[in-house]
């Protein structure tokens, strides 16, 4: 079973482009302690359903910190690609 897939991306204050942190891979009780505590920390958190490219069943969740809660950040989202069939083997 493949791991959760996380990206992150960064638009910094005072600059017109968006970093993008390189995939990374992590458990799926990594990922769903990182998104509860994105809405614990009032993010915005958004959850879809969808199949990845190869007709696999995913959820994707995306958390989004506004101004202020990081320092020399616009905005930082968080993207979690999960295998639906990881979730439930849980």
């Amino acid at each position: 079973m493949r791991p959760v897939t996380f990206n992150s991306l960064v638009r910094y204050t005072g600059s017109s482009r968006t970093g993008h942190w390189r995939p990374e891979r992590m458990t799926v009780d990594t990922a769903r302690q990182c998104i509860r505590r994105g809405r614990r920390g009032a993010a915005t958190v958004l959850v879809y359903e969808t199949t990845d490219r190869d007709g696999n069943s995913v959820h994707l969740a995306y958390v989004h910190f506004g101004p202020g809660r990081w320092s020399n950040a616009e905005f930082v989202t968080d993207i979690y690609e999960i295998p639906t069939a990881a979730l439930t083997d849980i």
